[in-house]
């Protein structure tokens, strides 16, 4: 049997690693980048704004399967890598309570589109809207608070209980979606007789407006409260739903009654 020289080998290898290589670089040569530029109302700027991409109206909507995530740079610029096929594509921009959509264009059915590679450098404007801070983001049950008064005091406080909190409420889940519907999800771990997820809907606070903040009680956190529909569990609880006015905190509050008349706090920490 002939053997075939090393150097040969050597060579036909090599020869074999360039077609390949020159193959990938056509067929990436077909792929585009998401780039464009963000400002506010007042044609200023806006550094460290959220971008989100999606393929379909429903991902935009949910934040489900998103397809590329940016922020934008001190100039207010954002580049996705070159990986992208053509296309148009469903684009959320946020930064705090401003974004580039509106709910009531929304409910006539006119999303943000970005076409790649023709929006190439666009500008995007982004502008007030309450919703922008909660939509399409998740907020996991990070504490859990009971009231209690120390023993010769009047002044009620909460007390965490977090610790003695099972898995199957640790991992719950609230999602807002863009549409305004809410997900009360039970995440991974479903506890005894309930649902995985409930449907339900709210309608959101003017979030960094200072007017009508109030105290979450026993606490000086200033908060919104907010109304919601469609989760029986907390409703039948006397539930009330807040949101922290201090957009660094990040935080959604439920206040709700146990079975002993005392209060319990729930609290969302976004993801």
């Amino acid at each position: 049997m002939k053997t075939i020289p090393s150097f040969k080998l050597f060579f036909t290898a090599i020869m074999l690693l360039s077609i390949i290589g020159i193959s990938s670089c056509k067929k990436n040569d077909n792929l585009v980048a998401f780039t464009g530029n963000v400002v506010n109302a007042e044609n200023k700027i806006v550094s460290a704004a959220s971008i989100e991409v999606y393929r379909t109206a429903e991902d935009w909507l949910t934040g489900h399967n998103v397809v590329a995530k940016m922020t934008t740079d001190a100039g207010g610029y954002f580049e996705s890598a070159a990986i992208y096929e053509p296309g148009d594509y469903f684009i959320f921009i946020e930064k705090y309570d401003t974004s580039n959509w509106e709910i009531r264009a929304v409910e006539q059915g006119n999303y943000p589109i970005i076409n790649a590679p023709e929006d190439k450098g666009k500008t995007h404007i982004i502008d007030y809207n309450n919703m922008s801070v909660m939509a399409s983001t998740s907020w996991v049950l990070s504490n859990v608070h009971k009231e209690y008064t120390k023993p010769g005091a009047t002044a009620t406080e909460w007390q965490s209980i977090w610790t003695s909190i099972n898995n199957c409420r640790r991992d719950n889940e609230l999602v807002f979606n863009k549409d305004m519907s809410l997900r009360i999800s039970e995440g991974n771990y479903v506890c005894r007789n309930k649902e995985r997820n409930i449907i339900g809907t709210f309608i959101p606070p003017i979030i960094f407006s200072q007017n009508s903040c109030e105290d979450l009680p026993n606490t000086a956190t200033a908060v919104k409260e907010f109304e919601y529909s469609g989760w029986p569990e907390m409703e039948a609880r006397n539930a009330k739903m807040y949101f922290a006015c201090n957009p660094s905190i990040g935080q959604v509050f439920i206040l709700f009654e146990d079975g002993n008349g005392l209060k319990n706090l729930e609290v969302y920490s976004r993801q």
